[in-house]
């Protein structure tokens, strides 16, 4: 009868020199592939919070494509019959860093979009079909304006003491710390805000620095924020011609 050789000890599993050699190649390894995958996490979060901000960026200047196409002018200051109580010391006015956008807008009975939208008059001669069209419109204020990494829209209309034909469909707004069911809180655009311009061009396309001057506006807004501890940008631009 022909016995088989016994398998010895030393020849099961690994041996102490074969574990010494293997588990650094092994710890290296893990960590190369950890390093790798984490790096890719980090850069596909910061690539997802670049396209985020650059959404939000357009959906920002979009916004303003109404308030401009129904524009009746760039306006220097707050329209001379309009109240704001919170306005900036000094008053509304374009020269500011950032710059502030000043929009006069025939008031409207409803969005400018409603075929049955009707003008708001200032009542100096009465409301009655026959002599209605003999007022003046009602032109309200929209405001874009920044405080600082914050960018707001506000809108200023009639004050309580003008008489007015129709009511304004947009109504007056505040700051959110003075608020009422009366006054709105202004739009908040976003508290992400790194930089705003604006530049302004007339009928031939000629840059000007007046906004009365201008038929048109150009209006970047670049967004920051943080992702895997670096910082990240998305930016937007828009040209918009006003159809009055």
């Amino acid at each position: 009868m022909i016995k088989l050789p016994l398998r010895t000890k030393s020849s099961d599993g690994f041996t102490l020199v074969e574990v010494l050699v293997i588990a650094p190649i092994m710890i290296l390894t893990i960590i190369v592939l950890m390093s790798f995958l984490f790096n890719q996490y980090g850069q596909l979060t910061q690539e997802g919070a670049q396209l985020r901000l650059t959404t939000d960026a357009q959906l920002i200047t979009l916004t303003m494509q109404d308030d401009v196409f129904f524009a009746s002018a760039f306006a220097n200051e707050l329209n001379s019959n309009l109240v704001d109580p919170y306005a900036p010391s000094g008053g509304w006015t374009y020269t500011t860093t950032p710059p502030t956008i000043i929009i006069s807008a025939p008031a409207m009975t409803a969005n400018h979009r409603d075929p049955d939208r009707q003008p708001v008059y200032i009542n100096t001669e009465g409301c009655d079909p026959d002599v209605i069209s003999q007022n003046g419109v009602l032109d309200n204020n929209i405001i874009y304006f920044a405080e600082g990494t914050n960018l707001y829209r506000r809108i200023v209309s009639a004050p309580s003491t003008m008489a007015t034909c129709g009511v304004s469909f947009l109504k007056q707004t505040c700051p959110a710390t003075n608020a009422t069911d009366t006054c709105p809180e202004d739009t908040l655009l976003t508290d992400k805000l790194s930089e705003f311009s604006v530049q302004y061009y007339d009928y031939d396309n000629t840059e000007v620095t007046i906004p009365e001057q201008a038929q048109r506006v150009k209006v970047s807004v670049t967004l920051k924020d943080r992702a895997f501890a670096e910082d990240v940008y998305g930016s937007s631009t828009i040209t918009l011609k006003k159809l009055n």
